[in-house]
């Protein structure tokens, strides 16, 4: 059943008013003025909330392009860093056992695949003492790669 109101607080559906008190028939409904007044509201906050939520859904592309980039990067400069640290290694039993010298490490399989260690050593004399400079430069991919990365590090000790 409706509520009880005056025939004026009611519309049909196709905007005219309904001035007898028979029910409405199937094909009509009975809408509230104040209702009426209002459609096409729902619209507006459908779009509305579509464009909020395009908005959320670009900005968290853009978060996690840059964090895929940001843990790509980390993960480069880790494996530069291991083979410098190899390089330091290489050069430390080369300068022990062979002398000064330089050599270039290519790392072909494992955790180090694709990364090269550039090793200069040298060595000076003080007092008696031999000291042995060693400088390494690990490398991962070419100059030009967007992943490309490098660390150098240097060693004085006196074996």
């Amino acid at each position: 059943m409706l509520p009880e109101r005056k025939s004026s607080e009611w519309r049909v559906a196709g905007g005219k008013e309904n001035q007898s008190d028979r029910p409405a028939t199937r094909y009509s409904l009975l809408v509230p003025a104040r209702i009426h007044a209002q459609q096409g509201f729902a619209i507006a906050a459908a779009i509305f909330l579509i464009v909020v939520l395009a908005l959320l859904a670009v900005g968290m592309v853009q978060i996690s392009s840059t964090s895929h980039t940001s843990l790509s990067q980390e993960y480069t400069s880790a494996r530069a860093y291991m083979a410098a640290r190899s390089g330091l290694q290489w050069g430390m039993y080369q300068a022990i056992y062979a002398g000064s010298g330089n050599s270039t490490l290519t790392f072909s399989n494992g955790a180090l695949a694709g990364t090269q260690a550039e090793v200069t050593s040298t060595s000076t004399a003080v007092d008696g003492d031999t000291f042995f400079t060693i400088d390494t430069r690990g490398v991962y991919g070419l100059s030009t790669d967007a992943e490309y990365s490098q660390r150098q590090l240097r060693l004085r000790f006196n074996p």
